[in-house]
C-alpha cells in the first residue's frame, strides 16, 4: 500500500493511477491532496483527499470496470451525483467528474471478467455505457467501508500481501460488494451527455485555438452554431460550472502548465499571459494566486523547464 501526500495539485494529479485522465482545480479550500493505492489480486483500489474543486475527465483502461464514489454531491457523464450512488465506467470509456468542494473519493479497478464472471452477463457488460448505480443506501455503504477497511488494513498490516490466503479472501468479499451494487439498483445513464460532451470539447478546443477570442456566451454559442441555453446547459450538466467559468479555469491551467515548463530566462509572465487573452495583468494574477495559492511570478522561479534535467 502506498500513501501519498502534497501540497501542490499538479503532482498530486500525477499520482492518481489506473485512468488515462487530465485533471483541473478549480476551486482551493486546503493546501493538501492525498491519495492511497493498494493491489488486492487483480483488483487496484484508491483513496484521494482533494482540498478544493476539481474537474477530472478521461477514459478507463481496456483492462476492467472503474467504480467511483465520492464524498460530496458532484457531477459524473451529465448526471448530478449523491453520496449513496457509485458511478460504474465500462472498459475504455470516456468519464467527466466534477466536485465543487473539498471531497474524498474512492475508486475500484476490477477485471470484467471477475466483475461478470457468466457468459450472459458479459455478452451485457460489453454494451454497457458509463452509469450511476443507484443502490439502497446500505448497499453502497457495504461497498464504501469495506473499501477504507481493505486499504486501512494494508497499510496497517503490510504483511497482508504475503499471504495469499488473505489476499484471496479479501477480493473475493470486495468482488461480492461491487457485484451487489449492480444487482440491487436502478441503473441511469445521462442521454445528453454525449452530445454535451462532444459540444463542450469542441468549445474547449476553440477556446484553446483562439485566445484571443471573446469568451462572452453570445460568441461562444455562435461559434458553436447552437442556442446559448443549449451551450449553457451542456457545461452545466457536465461541470456544474457555466462556460465562461469551465474555459476561465481551462486558460488558467494553460497558464500554470506553461509557467512551469518555461526558463526564466527565456519567458516573462507577462508574455504567457498575453499569449492566453489575460490582458488584464493585475485580475490575472489574482485570479491566478487564489486558484494556486502562488503569485505566477513564483511559479515560474521554480519552473522546470522541458527536457532539462535536475542537478545532482
Amino acid at each position: 500500500m502506498t500513501r501519498l501526500t502534497f501540497t501542490e495539485y499538479d503532482a498530486y494529479a500525477e499520482a492518481v493511477r489506473d485512468v488515462s485522465v487530465t485533471m483541473r482545480m478549480y476551486s482551493r479550500q486546503v493546501s493538501n491532496w492525498t491519495v492511497q493505492h493498494a493491489s488486492v489480486g487483480s483488483l487496484g483500489v484508491q483513496q484521494g483527499f482533494e482540498g478544493g474543486g476539481s474537474i477530472a475527465e478521461g477514459a478507463t483502461g481496456s483492462d476492467g470496470w472503474t467504480l467511483y464514489h465520492q464524498s460530496h454531491p458532484g457531477y459524473a457523464n451529465g448526471q448530478v451525483t449523491h453520496g449513496d450512488e457509485v458511478f460504474a465506467v465500462p472498459p475504455g470509456s470516456e468519464f467527466c467528474l466534477a466536485c465543487k468542494p473539498s471531497h474524498e473519493w474512492i475508486s475500484v479497478r476490477i477485471p470484467t471478467s471477475l466483475l461478470f464472471p457468466s457468459t450472459p452477463e458479459l455478452a451485457i457488460a460489453s454494451c454497457a455505457r458509463a452509469q450511476l448505480l443507484k443502490s439502497s443506501p446500505h448497499v453502497t455503504r457495504r461497498f464504501t467501508s469495506l473499501v477504507h477497511r481493505v486499504l486501512a488494513m494494508t497499510e496497517s498490516q503490510p504483511q497482508l500481501q504475503d499471504s495469499p490466503v488473505a489476499v484471496d479472501a479479501c477480493r473475493h468479499e470486495l468482488l461480492s460488494a461491487a457485484q451487489d451494487l449492480f444487482t440491487s439498483c436502478q441503473h441511469s445513464a445521462s442521454r445528453h451527455f454525449d452530445r454535451w460532451r462532444r459540444l463542450t470539447k469542441a468549445t474547449s478546443e476553440l477556446a484553446i485555438r483562439r485566445p484571443d477570442q471573446s469568451l462572452s456566451i453570445s460568441e461562444l454559442a455562435r461559434q458553436a452554431g447552437v442556442p446559448e441555453r443549449t451551450l449553457r446547459a451542456a457545461f452545466h450538466g457536465n461541470y456544474g460550472l457555466s462556460p465562461q467559468e469551465y474555459l476561465r479555469i481551462q486558460r488558467l491551467d494553460q497558464a500554470r502548465r506553461l509557467l512551469r515548463m518555461s526558463a526564466q530566462d527565456q519567458t516573462t509572465v507577462t508574455q504567457i499571459a498575453f499569449g492566453l487573452g489575460f490582458w488584464d495583468l493585475g485580475r490575472f494574477s489574482g485570479a491566478y494566486g487564489s486558484l494556486y495559492g502562488e503569485r505566477p511570478s513564483e511559479t515560474l522561479r521554480k519552473s522546470v523547464p522541458k527536457g532539462s534535467m535536475p542537478a545532482r
